[in-house]
């Protein structure tokens, strides 16, 4: 090797190192994010930024529904990243789906018994939580209600992706482009599983975004959001209903059905829109496979829900109902979109222990 490719080979490798230091202060510096903060009924938009670092190495047990869905692979990538900017450990739970209220309750029980200082629950049933909740309020354990939203006060802090304002934004976005008037709009709506907080708060929104409007709803199915079960739904739809203009839902069920209808030659007859986005959902709005996704910012929702279980802790809560912002992203707009704000990269795989410094 010659002294000039060594000179070369040494200044890429110094090169590499600061862009990849300049990546790494970026992930680190997500903040001040505007977002809604709700107190006293009034909601307001603050800049939120989180602590620096947390006192000490605190345990923290983190309860998703499931892992099959990139929305929660999206949220343990920003749990795990955040743990590692605070210094703190986190546990992660698969509850195994939607059905599993019971082996979800075990899981958070077991690792609260386990030793753990708090926990952020990202819950399968808005009403089935309130006595797990409350054993956990006696033992002066805090709980961050994540994402979906429970009916029980016995928590510390909420933060959520507003699952209602992401299926009024779905609902909105229709009603716009199909104002009152026009020729009737036929939609099937597939917002996920019966019973789930997200999914009633999906229904209202969406419900309140398409009034007054040419969209009318021709059938709800409520299902799992495994693939196989959206598709499964999808298919049931495209057979009972010959005339759809769109079917609208969670993103596994967008995901599914651009294959089904590509196989039924409808991909220019009936059109999709996501309530949220996926990796699937983002290269389907650029391949223009799906017309439109809502967005919420989920990567950076899971690190303010763990720093809000930090916050707890060290007894340092500013907000303690919050909710992140979104938007609604088409084929033609998608470029705007930054994925690292929405997605886990797509190297990354489940972590489901991870011990902070």
């Amino acid at each position: 090797m010659t002294m000039l490719n060594a000179k070369m080979l040494l200044k890429g490798a110094a090169l590499g190192s600061l862009l990849a230091c300049a990546v790494s202060a970026q992930a680190a510096n997500w903040y001040p994010l505007t977002l809604n903060s709700t107190k006293d009924g009034k909601t307001t938009q603050v800049p939120y930024s989180p602590l620096a670092k947390a006192s000490k190495p605190w345990m923290v047990c983190v309860s998703f529904p499931h892992m099959k869905d990139p929305f929660f692979l999206a949220a343990n990538y920003g749990i795990v990243e955040e743990a590692k900017r605070l210094g703190v450990r986190v546990q992660v739970m698969d509850a195994g789906g939607y059905t599993q209220v019971s082996n979800q309750i075990s899981q958070i029980e077991n690792c609260a018994a386990g030793g753990a200082d708090a926990v952020v629950m990202v819950a399968i049933a808005a009403d089935g939580m309130n006595n797990v909740l409350a054993n956990l309020k006696k033992k002066n354990i805090p709980v961050v209600d994540a994402i979906n939203g429970v009916t029980s006060k016995d928590t510390g802090v909420r933060v959520l992706t507003s699952p209602r304002d992401e299926g009024l934004r779905a609902g909105q976005y229709l009603a716009r482009k199909y104002p009152k008037g026009g020729k009737a709009v036929k939609v099937a709506w597939l917002p996920g599983p019966a019973g789930a907080g997200f999914v009633e708060a999906f229904n209202a929104g969406f419900h309140e975004g398409i009034k007054d409007s040419a969209v009318v709803v021709v059938e709800t199915k409520n299902g799992d959001v495994g693939k196989e079960v959206q598709a499964r739904l999808v298919e049931d739809l495209l057979q009972t209903h010959k005339d759809l203009d769109y079917l609208v839902g969670t993103a596994v069920m967008a995901e599914s059905a651009v294959p089904l209808l590509r196989a039924r030659n409808l991909q220019d007859k009936v059109k999709l829109l996501s309530v949220y986005m996926t990796p699937g959902v983002y290269q389907g709005l650029k391949s223009k496979s799906i017309e439109a996704a809502g967005s919420a910012p989920v990567v950076l929702t899971a690190r303010i829900m763990l720093d809000s279980a930090v916050r707890l802790l060290e007894n340092k809560v500013e907000h303690t109902d919050i909710g992140t912002l979104g938007s609604v992203f088409t084929q033609s707009d998608v470029a705007k979109l930054q994925p690292d704000t929405v997605l886990a990269p797509a190297s990354f795989k489940p972590v489901f222990r991870f011990g902070g410094k």
